[in-house]
């Protein structure tokens, strides 16, 4: 038997715990620079990535204080509290009952989430526009994001993401449109957000696209770290003769390359 096979593995796993360990050291220092940022968040090895982010957005913040740096703590600060509730199995909205390290360090995020929502409610952000219509149903917000809509402040894929989700009940063909736009603004390198693949197949399931929809729901096969998508499903629901699964499987290899090479353009 031969140890070839594992070798790879081996190397992934090293790759890994050598950048957990300097990850582990990055955070280290800005807390032992700026122990303010850290204090308040208990490292008992739960939630730990989350508490990096929120540590991480903190120090960027306090270096650069910009509306979207206080975006990036709010969705930090928003992960670290869910993660907490499910480890502790209380709600933050109950938490001031218990008393607890844990606890403490929730009531903290809570505590900076509620100020930092309270202090951009003005922001014409375009990501804090969408977190006040979504979190807090603010129709202004809504209306003040759908006035940027052909501006280049929503040149961004997920922006293009969220305004095809406002078109896709009433308007699916622009939706649709938008969809392949925001992979059109992926560049080389870039992780693709695989909601807005399975979004494409979504939209074109809606319209009997169904060769589109299978088409989409493989490409995404490629972008999902838990399935959410099978085109194998998708071709139960339309039967796709095995020549047309094959010249879509290889039209879906070529978008993915595409994708990945930053050369998608909107067909």
């Amino acid at each position: 038997m031969t140890l070839f096979p594992q070798r790879p593995l081996l190397l992934s796993l090293a790759c890994c715990l050598t950048l957990t360990a300097c990850e582990d050291d990055r955070i280290h220092n800005i807390c032992s620079q700026n122990p303010a940022l850290c204090a308040d968040l208990v490292d008992d090895g739960w939630c730990r990535y989350e508490r990096s982010d929120v540590i991480r957005a903190r120090y960027y913040l306090q270096t650069e204080e910009t509306d979207r740096r206080k975006y990036e703590l709010m969705r930090g600060l928003e992960r670290y509290l869910h993660c907490a509730e499910h480890s502790t199995n209380i709600e933050y909205k109950r938490a001031r009952e218990q008393k607890s390290p844990r606890v403490e360090g929730m009531l903290a995020a809570g505590s900076q989430l509620e100020q930092l929502d309270a202090q951009t409610r003005g922001s014409r952000d375009p990501y804090l526009l969408l977190w006040h219509w979504t979190n807090n149903t603010n129709p202004q917000a809504r209306a003040s994001f759908m006035a940027l809509e052909g501006t280049p402040a929503l040149e961004e894929p997920e922006l293009q993401l969220a305004l095809g989700g406002i078109y896709a009940k009433h308007d699916p063909q622009k939706a649709i449109a938008l969809m392949h736009h925001a992979l059109s603004l992926y560049r080389e390198g870039e992780q693709v957000n695989s909601r807005i693949l399975t979004a494409l197949s979504t939209l074109y399931m809606g319209q009997k696209g169904f060769e589109q929809a299978y088409l989409w729901g493989k490409v995404s096969e490629s972008f999902q770290e838990q399935q959410e998508v099978s085109s194998v499903r998708l071709g139960i629901y339309h039967a796709i003769g095995k020549a047309e699964q094959e010249r879509l499987d290889e039209q879906a290899a070529v978008i993915v390359d595409a994708l990945k090479q930053g050369t998608y353009r909107t067909p």
